[in-house]
């Protein structure tokens, strides 16, 4: 890789819409340690925490989304259908594992999962257009 690529590569992954997509996936998982560790009743309030990262990522995506060139509106869009097809598929099995009677999945489990999926999925569409 040149040294060009590599500041591309580097770049890619301290735009805000990915930065802010990590910062709720990291709340998240915060959020759900401290409600599991907790001695003591959480704040609601708190719980509610990981919606302000989401809310700044869904307008920086909208945002970037609409100043972006071809390529980089196809890898971001690659990502996030990508991200929803296998969300849809996970959901799918979800549904399944609870009519089996094997696992009952509360209502907000596919949130998180759907956050990594979208950034597994733009680290992967990124790595095939460098």
């Amino acid at each position: 890789m040149t040294q060009t690529s590599t500041c591309t590569w580097h770049s890619r992954f301290t735009r805000p819409v990915f930065l802010w997509a990590l910062c709720a996936v990291l709340t998240q998982f915060a959020v759900e340690t401290l409600g599991k560790i907790a001695t003591r009743p959480v704040p609601p309030w708190l719980m509610l925490l990981p919606v302000v990262p989401a809310m700044f990522f869904v307008v920086t995506l909208f945002r970037s989304v609409q100043r972006m060139d071809e390529l980089q509106k196809r890898i971001c869009l690659e990502s996030v259908f990508i991200a929803f097809m296998l969300t849809l598929v996970l959901a799918f099995v979800v549904a399944g594992l609870d009519q089996a009677g094997i696992y009952h999945a509360k209502s907000d489990a596919l949130g998180t999962p759907m956050m990594g999926l979208w950034a597994a999925a733009y680290i992967v569409s990124v790595w095939r257009y460098r």
